[in-house]
């Protein structure tokens, strides 16, 4: 179901994030989807410069894998570890499922532990706490489908 996907990611030309000040040498996050600019109110949702770098490739192999899940914004990471947080920004509930070739891992939500690796999930994160707990062996994708 997912291969198709997790070659673009495995393949995908990963860049140091300047503007994300909590990643850590090895992590990597970006948006593939529509974004807004986060400090200024009543500026309109547009696609990402990633998703415009990518012809879309990216967001609409998603949209071919969840048809049914309404969502704007493609959150990607590699590698990333979170502390726990609820993320704000989000509206209604969010799809996340993990790729790649990892052990360990799990999402914590609320104190229970879910497993994503090829397997997606639905939850509320901005209701909901959650973080990432450790893993070992190669590399952790997530994909987070939301709604702004």
């Amino acid at each position: 179901m997912f291969e198709r996907l997790e070659k673009m990611l495995i393949d995908y030309n990963w860049k140091v994030n300047t503007y994300a000040q909590t990643l850590r040498k090895g992590q990597y996050s970006l948006n593939i989807g529509k974004s807004c600019h986060w400090n200024k109110p009543g500026k309109p949702i547009l696609p990402s410069i990633k998703m415009r770098e990518n012809n879309s490739e990216i967001y609409n192999e998603c949209k071919r894998l969840f048809p049914d899940h309404p969502f704007e914004c493609i959150m990607i990471n590699k590698n990333f570890k979170c502390a726990p947080h609820k993320d704000r920004n989000n509206c209604g509930d969010s799809i996340i499922f993990g790729l790649g070739d990892y052990d360990g891992g799990d999402l914590v939500i609320e104190g229970e532990g879910h497993c994503l690796l090829y397997s997606p999930l639905k939850f509320n994160g901005a209701e909901n706490e959650h973080w990432v707990e450790d893993w070992v062996n190669g590399d952790r994708y997530t994909v987070v489908l939301f709604m702004l």
